[in-house]
């Protein structure tokens, strides 16, 4: 899996590619810790080009839902059917604090002005 970080109208945008996994959630683990710990208010996750996510992947995710959900929200950004049918099943997509865009114009139009840091 291949991780990058960047922005969105200022939102800390996480890119991933490839097989989020337990052999490979590390390094998504890492990035999404060190965006948080800059205490940005929301996250956002492009999952377009992630192919699989299993256990690992949905642990990584809740524990940065967990660390947002007093003061934002984390967005994933394009997954696919079975990822997205995956976040459904785990009661990830149910969490007010956890939101799905079909494409980053999505989750661009998604963006108050008061969250951009």
């Amino acid at each position: 899996m291949e991780i990058t970080v960047t922005s969105l109208k200022g939102i800390p945008l996480i890119e991933a590619l490839g097989e989020i996994d337990h052999n490979s959630c590390a390094g998504l683990e890492a990035a999404l810790g060190q965006v948080l710990d800059h205490g940005t208010p929301v996250v956002l996750l492009d999952f377009g080009q992630v192919t699989y996510i299993d256990s690992g992947g949905i642990c990584v995710l809740l524990s940065g839902l967990r660390r947002l959900r007093k003061r934002g929200w984390l967005g994933v950004i394009g997954p696919n059917s079975n990822v997205r049918r995956i976040l459904e099943i785990v009661g990830l997509a149910a969490d007010p604090s956890f939101r799905m865009f079909d494409d980053r114009p999505a989750a661009e139009a998604a963006l108050p002005e008061g969250d951009r840091v």
